[in-house]
């Protein structure tokens, strides 16, 4: 049951906007969500057509005007989450309602991410949070409130992509940093060397080591995984051109956790590509304080599962119907083992 409606004008009071369309906006979501008129009683009031004023409410609900915070949990995904902790010991398990599109899982989970980063960033104590790059890390920043938080760091977990720049890391911690007024550091290299040797020059620099040293003294970090197959960013935009998806699947890999690339029982696969790595490996994200992995979707079942087996994860996010499935195949693959 949605039981708190937040209506907000982040930049200004609606006779402040001067812009007429936004003024609109407000004016029918204050009169739809607060006053809880019907959009056709709304339409007379302001003088418009009905058709107008359903464009403008779903126009706030786009820009983040409007937000509908659900605090009652569904019996359902408690009942699960209280299953995700004692089976993978995790600290927390946040599971969502899985949509009626399986597409549009990374939306709902994206929002509870969004849920659990506006109560940590509320705790002061905490100034460093590490953030991946993704599609759902992308879509939590509809969802994260805006926050002053000059004395906190933002800092990439990752490099950068070549490609695909509205999900990329550096466009990522940028508006983050926007959201919070908080300082961004970003990882300026790529996300593999070239080879293990070109490795090692890289990470021998010392704006490696500076940031790698941030990134370990993160107080959370947030990030999505990756599974084998061209849907993945990392996969399709991401890796050396040596490198094919044919030969990390024969591996044993069922995807990657912050580019380091796994198997089923949550071991690092035995392949080049991960002594390429320009970035955290499993050893140091070990050293973290607190791993926070949000992703959603059928699709992601086995690296889900393989990253939850490592016994890294803090706290999981996820939607009710992937999650199901990562526990039945957390069961297959006990089995199989010999």
């Amino acid at each position: 049951m949605a039981d708190l409606d937040t209506i907000t004008a982040r930049d200004a009071p609606a006779e402040m906007i001067g812009d007429e369309d936004r003024a609109l906006m407000l004016r029918a979501a204050w009169h739809y969500y607060i006053e809880e008129r019907t959009q056709a009683d709304i339409a007379d009031v302001l003088g418009v057509s009905r058709f107008r004023i359903n464009r403008a409410l779903a126009e706030c609900r786009r820009q983040g005007m409007v937000q509908i915070q659900i605090t009652s949990p569904l019996a359902s995904c408690v009942a699960l989450e209280r299953k995700i902790v004692a089976t993978f010991g995790v600290r927390e398990a946040i599971i969502v309602p899985s949509p009626a599109d399986p597409v549009r899982s990374h939306i709902l989970v994206a929002a509870g991410l969004a849920r659990h980063v506006d109560g940590l960033v509320a705790e002061a104590e905490k100034k460093v949070f590490g953030f991946g790059w993704g599609k759902t890390i992308k879509e939590a920043l509809r969802f994260i409130n805006p926050a002053r938080r000059p004395d906190a760091t933002i800092v990439t977990l990752l490099g950068t992509l070549p490609h695909v720049a509205e999900r990329n890391s550096i466009e990522i911690i940028a508006e983050l940093g926007r959201l919070l007024g908080a300082e961004r550091r970003y990882m300026t290299a790529p996300i593999y060397a070239d080879t293990p040797e070109a490795r090692y020059v890289l990470t021998g620099q010392h704006f490696f080591s500076s940031m790698l040293e941030t990134i370990l003294n993160a107080d959370a970090a947030c990030f999505a995984v990756g599974n084998v197959s061209e849907e993945s960013l990392l996969i399709h935009h991401g890796l050396p051109k040596n490198v094919s998806v044919d030969d990390l699947a024969a591996r044993g890999a069922v995807g990657d956790l912050l580019g380091n690339f796994i198997d089923i029982d949550g071991r690092p696969i035995d392949h080049p590509i991960n002594r390429q790595l320009v970035g955290p490996d499993l050893d140091d994200l070990r050293a973290m304080r607190s791993l926070v992995l949000a992703s959603g979707g059928l699709e992601k079942t086995d690296i889900l599962t393989g990253a939850l087996r490592t016994g890294l994860i803090d706290v999981i996010i996820s939607d009710e119907r992937t999650m199901q499935a990562v526990l039945r195949r957390h069961e297959t693959a006990r089995a199989a083992r010999p």
